[in-house]
């Protein structure tokens, strides 16, 4: 999984395979951020990249390629963040871990608006591919083994996992969907994206585990 979050540059010298290949993505990524997925084109992305007009074929066949990889590549970043998050917060129990796996894919999705939003886009690649697949059934598997931590630890009904797993993706991904589109900023204009992260999460958690010790 890549950690490398730093804004790109323009790169000096020659690449390693895997090198070019990120510098792509990030290359992607710049141009989505400044003009929209609209504006994407091999081409662009090379010169971008700072390489030559061939290397985006060269790794993604074309546009659809491109933009499957990047979506896949968010999926990668998005899973590394929520383990980073996991591990620095030590959460003690299965409602904490979900509090701290919350919060992590909301500020993902928060600082990444234009990777999260091709993560979700059913028009831009081929939803059948199977690492496309493969990478979306691991976050739903990881939330989902939360979950079940929960109730395992007796904070939730046995056969809860399922319902319990959808509403906490949809209140996360809501969360980030609506601060992304403004609609919460406008409404809110002092609010703290981190403070308000952490209480929709806490919130969240008190509600569906009340029997939980405060």
């Amino acid at each position: 999984m890549r950690t490398d979050h730093d804004t790109l540059t323009k790169p000096q010298g020659r690449y390693h395979h895997g090198d070019l290949r990120s510098a792509l993505l990030r290359a992607t990524e710049t141009l989505i951020a400044e003009h929209g997925t609209g504006a994407v084109s091999l081409r662009e992305v090379a010169r971008i990249a700072g390489v030559s007009h061939g290397a985006p074929a060269h790794h993604f066949g074309n546009k659809d390629g491109l933009m499957l990889a990047f979506a896949q590549d968010g999926w990668d970043r998005m899973i590394e963040a929520i383990l980073t998050a996991v591990e620095a917060d030590r959460p003690g129990d299965g409602p904490a871990f979900l509090v701290s796996v919350g919060k992590a894919y909301v500020r993902f999705a928060m600082a990444n608006p234009g990777q999260f939003d091709v993560m979700f886009r059913r028009d831009l690649y081929d939803l059948r591919d199977r690492g496309y697949l493969g990478a979306g059934d691991s976050a739903w598997v990881f939330l989902e083994d939360t979950i079940q931590r929960c109730i395992d630890e007796g904070f939730a009904p046995p056969g809860a996992a399922q319902t319990f797993t959808i509403i906490a993706w949809s209140m996360v991904h809501g969360l980030a969907a609506l601060w992304n589109s403004g609609r919460v900023r406008s409404r809110f204009e002092k609010l703290d994206p981190d403070r308000m992260n952490e209480q929709v999460n806490e919130a969240l958690t008190t509600m569906m585990f009340p029997g939980r010790p405060a």
